[in-house]
């Protein structure tokens, strides 16, 4: 059989050597509100205007150039500029996120740990008795590429996402060693699937998965339905942000692609409602109508950019309206160079209280979750105070403490 290469280096190149522009300027219908922390930048002090900067803003560890796509530059010019609530999630504030590096965390959720053939972490698994039998199903997140469109500064992989090829990682994960897995690679985690009898599920994720190269991504897909059609596999999600970072990324051939996958599932990650512009929801619609996917929404909590319960009310009652429903919204992961966007949990418990009574209907299907750092599970928060609860700890899947 002939080898399939891919060109890691051609993968960066479309990424990182764009050069982008947008004008730094305040718009009247978004709120420019930001929190003290975030050390606003007054727009009209700026001249030139705002330069994607690429390597210049990678982290210490060389992780997260700045990268902006032309579609969230126009955003940003129009929702305002670099303090508004797109700006403020994709340009670089290197003092803020560099002040945590050396006490920091990099990978709380222990993916790498759990990383057990190239790219997949099984850390949430399954069980088969003596005999056999599954008694309870095991899914695993199949990390494919390290790339994205544009680059959020909260990024919880932003210890491998973008990553650059000449770059020697600090960490172990196939992505951070590789841009891209191998046709190998990719025969290994095939092969683990079919004989994990007691996995049923995998989230395809990175990076991008929808970034991908044509070739590459069609290989993968194609192969989780091969065993999809064969039993081995149930249910297949793919996360993404590609619709909000450049919907005009998206080909026909992406809608074609997913339209094989049975029941697919599409994981989109949207956390503000001006994220939500015409060519975005106009994708969005697509994968419903051609892929027949079921579209789901997942957001982080960002202190100065949706911690609000009109913001949020806001986003999840607009998707509600487009068909797409809510599913997760994430405390933000205490990752090192994003500990300036976390809300004190306690806020955070408070905001939600808040505004669950104010959500109805499919609206109201979003959770709000503690993805547990250094242990398992995304933990719940109680809906409404509706019941009298103990917030000073919770406990995990595996019954561990945790305090807050």
């Amino acid at each position: 059989m002939k080898k399939t290469i891919y060109n890691e280096n051609h993968v960066q190149s479309r990424v990182l050597k764009k050069t982008l522009t947008i004008q730094r300027s305040p718009v009247d219908n978004i709120s420019t509100k930001t929190h003290d922390h975030f050390q606003p930048i007054n727009p009209a002090c700026l001249n030139p205007p705002l330069v994607g900067k690429g390597m210049d803003m990678i982290l210490p560890h060389g992780g997260l150039p700045e990268v902006i796509s032309s579609h969230l530059c126009s955003l940003i010019e129009r929702t305002g500029g670099v303090n508004g609530p797109i700006g403020l999630q994709f340009v670089a504030r290197p003092e803020l996120e560099r002040k945590n590096h050396q006490e920091g965390a990099m990978d709380p959720l222990s993916e790498d740990e759990y990383e057990i053939v190239p790219g997949v972490i099984y850390k949430y698994r399954g069980e088969i008795d003596e005999n056999g039998n599954v008694i309870k199903h095991g899914r695993v997140l199949w990390t494919v590429t390290r790339f994205c469109a544009s680059f959020c500064r909260f990024c919880t992989r932003g210890r491998e996402v973008g990553l650059p090829v000449f770059m020697k990682a600090r960490t172990c994960g196939s992505i951070a060693q590789k841009a891209l897995l191998s046709d190998e690679d990719i025969r290994k985690v095939m092969e683990f699937l079919k004989n994990a009898k007691e996995v049923n599920e995998v989230i395809l994720s990175g990076g991008d998965p929808l970034t991908a190269p044509k070739p590459y991504l069609t290989k993968i897909v194609k192969s989780l339905v091969v065993l999809q059609k064969s039993g081995d596999l149930d249910i297949i999600r793919i996360g993404t942000r590609l619709p909000v970072h450049n919907p005009g990324q998206i080909q026909e051939w992406h809608y074609q692609l997913l339209s094989e996958i049975k029941n697919v599932c599409l994981m989109v990650h949207i956390n503000h409602p001006a994220e939500l512009t015409a060519e975005t929801l106009e994708v969005l619609y697509n994968f419903r109508k051609k892929s027949l996917a079921t579209v789901f929404s997942q957001s982080v909590l960002l202190k100065g950019v949706n911690d609000s319960e009109e913001i949020l009310q806001e986003l999840f009652e607009t998707l509600a309206k487009e068909g797409v429903r809510p599913y997760y919204i994430y405390q933000n992961d205490p990752v090192y160079w994003a500990e300036h966007f976390t809300v004190p949990v306690r806020e955070s418990i408070d905001l939600w209280q808040r505004l669950r009574p104010r959500l109805s209907g499919i609206a109201a299907t979003a959770r709000f979750v503690i993805d547990t750092p250094y242990g398992f599970g995304k933990i719940p928060i109680p809906e409404g105070e509706a019941w009298k609860v103990d917030y000073s700890c919770y406990y995990d899947f595996k019954k561990k403490k945790h305090s807050l």
